[in-house]
């Protein structure tokens, strides 16, 4: 027997005895690939298995699946001949609950919040230029490269960037960013950046750590969280002094270009202009207004009216 000849009897042996399954569990991982086929990983507290969903029948699926979701799926166990690798072919989708990293996430997130941690009053300013600019992420990640060519191109650029690295995923990436966030709050910056690229939700679950929050809430440096893409929402986004949607957001918040400064400068100018003159028209006429009552009250009509006033009393008298 051949390969190939026992991956088709096996192919033919799970699709004959796993039929019509309905199986619970939580994405793990997932592409939504551009032929419109939805390939996905599905797991449970121990084991996962690979999904596919094919576009003839995601089509149906009224919401777009991702990591984190608790799903119930309906379909059939196949095997793919090439690769002997087997898989559950989902014919119909529906949610089933909270996963238990959205769980994990929302628990974290209320009670942090009861204890106060994402109060506004407890934020810290940004500067308006920062002289010391740190940045937590990993040195060799594609975000580094984009903040620090960003940085690079603003014209009126003075800061001083430290970089801290530190791993941005995994077990072991919540310890490496609180060592690099401690290191960082020593050293009297200006403002701090804690930064990732995008990434699936168990990429960016780290940031999610209860740990991280609670060092970054008592940071001295104000801080700012610039993790995922503008959709991605983490707990050291709300935790921060400040959350910027992606890294490159956070450098053109710290940060102001030739033209950004130029046009403040110009609105400046303007503003000082209508202030003064407005001024000047008011001493204008107050002018007009002690010109007007002193030509009505000059001191001949003045003196004429008293003398009048004088006789009439003498005629009373």
């Amino acid at each position: 027997m051949t390969p190939t000849e026992l991956n088709l009897k096996a192919k033919a042996l799970l699709e004959t005895h796993f039929e019509d399954i309905v199986l619970s569990g939580e994405i793990s991982k997932i592409t939504l690939h551009g032929s419109g086929h939805w390939y996905f990983d599905l797991k449970d507290e121990r084991s996962s298995i690979a999904c596919a969903m094919f576009k003839g029948a995601n089509l149906k699926v009224g919401f777009k699946p991702a990591v984190g979701d608790f799903l119930e799926l309906c379909g059939s166990v196949s095997l793919y001949p090439e690769s002997g690798r087997y898989q559950f072919i989902a014919t119909s989708i529906k949610k089933a609950g909270f996963g238990d990293l959205e769980a994990q996430f929302l628990a974290l997130k209320e009670r942090l919040q009861k204890e106060g941690l994402f109060d506004p009053l407890f934020k810290k300013s940004l500067p308006k230029f920062p002289k010391k600019v740190g940045i937590i992420t990993s040195k060799t990640s594609a975000a580094l490269q984009d903040m620090l060519k960003l940085i690079h191109q603003k014209e009126y650029f003075l800061a001083k960037i430290y970089i801290f690295d530190a791993l941005t995923q995994g077990n072991n990436a919540p310890f490496s960013l609180i060592q690099a966030l401690k290191k960082a709050d020593d050293m009297d910056l200006d403002v701090l950046i804690i930064a990732r690229g995008g990434g699936s939700r168990e990429d960016l679950f780290c940031f999610n750590d209860e740990n991280l929050a609670r060092e970054i809430f008592k940071a001295k440096t104000p801080i700012i969280s610039a993790i995922g893409h503008e959709i991605d929402y983490v707990i050291s986004d709300f935790v921060a002094d400040f959350r910027a949607p992606t890294p490159s957001a956070a450098i053109d918040t710290l940060f102001y270009s030739k033209l950004d400064i130029e046009q403040s400068l110009d609105l400046m100018e303007e503003k000082l202009m209508q202030l003064w003159n407005h001024k000047i028209q008011n001493y204008e006429n107050l002018l007009l207004n002690l010109s007007k009552f002193f030509k009505f009250n000059s001191l001949p009509k003045i003196i004429d009216e008293k003398i009048k006033q004088s006789h009439n009393i003498e005629k009373q008298l």
